[in-house]
């Protein structure tokens, strides 16, 4: 499946653990989708926050994506890369770690805490894609697949899936964005 339209995905801290040691990245990684990226020799430029807020809305405002898309983007901008977007309110602790943007696509990495009464904080990446076009869909896809298959292992489990639960519910309704409800690496 190739998803033309911004989607999104939630990565196991388990996932970036093994990524990081696949593509050789060191123990501390502050930037992991971006290093990834960078090792596989992908061509993009990084995006700091108020850099991928530009990019988005050059996005948003291009004559190239439909009215709803156009839409969404610029919601996704508010709620993702602003101070007090909903996101941040909704969730104590989201961190925005960078941003690419590539000739077709632009990715987006965040990193959410969920803090659990008794037990230990659960730390999931956010990956935010943006195709720019079919074509960037295509690509954005492929270069997911690429990681997944080079580290050998399902960025999502069932239960960690299950764990993402309380960042699902606090969004359902405020952004609508595909993936923010359905785990879309069982299709990509």
């Amino acid at each position: 499946m190739v998803v033309s339209e911004p989607f999104m995905l939630y990565v196991s801290k388990r996932f970036v653990d093994r990524a990081s040691k696949t593509f050789g990245l060191g123990l501390i990684v502050r930037k992991p989708l971006v290093d990834i990226l960078r090792s596989m020799g992908v061509a993009f430029t990084e995006l700091g926050r108020d850099e991928a807020r530009r990019a988005l809305d050059r996005v948003a405002e291009s004559s190239g994506v439909s009215i709803s898309t156009a839409q969404l983007v610029k919601g996704l901008v508010l709620a993702f890369l602003l101070p007090t977007g909903v996101f941040f309110a909704m969730i104590k602790k989201v961190h925005y770690r960078a941003g690419i943007e590539a000739e077709g696509y632009i990715m987006l990495e965040f990193l959410a805490e969920i803090p659990r009464a008794f037990r230990s904080t659960l730390f999931y990446d956010i990956w935010l894609v943006i195709p720019k076009s079919e074509e960037g869909a295509v690509e954005a896809a492929k270069t997911l697949r690429e990681i997944v298959s080079r580290v050998g292992a399902q960025p999502l489990t069932e239960d960690e899936w299950r764990d993402t639960e309380p960042i699902r519910e606090k969004l359902a309704g405020k952004i609508e964005v595909k993936g923010l409800t359905e785990n879309l690496w069982a299709t990509i």
